[in-house]
C-alpha cells in the first residue's frame, strides 16, 4: 500500500481522469467539465454557463 500523501491538485487530477469510467454520468456533461478544468476555466460561472448551454441543447427541438 502506498502511505504517500497525494497534494489536492493529484488528487482532482485523477479525480477528473477517471470520472467518465463512473457509471450513470452523463457523457457531453462529464467532457464539458473536464474542459473546463483542463482549460484552467474551473469556475462557479464557467460551469454554470456550460450546463446552461448543454441544458439548451438538449431542450432544442430536433429537426
Amino acid at each position: 500500500m502506498d502511505n504517500q500523501i497525494k497534494s489536492g491538485k493529484d488528487v482532482i487530477d485523477e479525480f477528473f481522469a477517471e470520472i467518465l469510467n463512473v457509471e450513470g454520468t452523463d457523457e457531453s456533461t462529464v467532457n464539458k467539465l473536464i474542459e473546463l478544468y483542463g482549460d484552467n476555466k474551473f469556475t462557479d460561472s464557467n460551469i454554470q454557463n456550460a450546463l446552461e448551454e448543454l441544458k439548451q441543447e438538449a431542450i432544442k427541438p430536433k429537426k
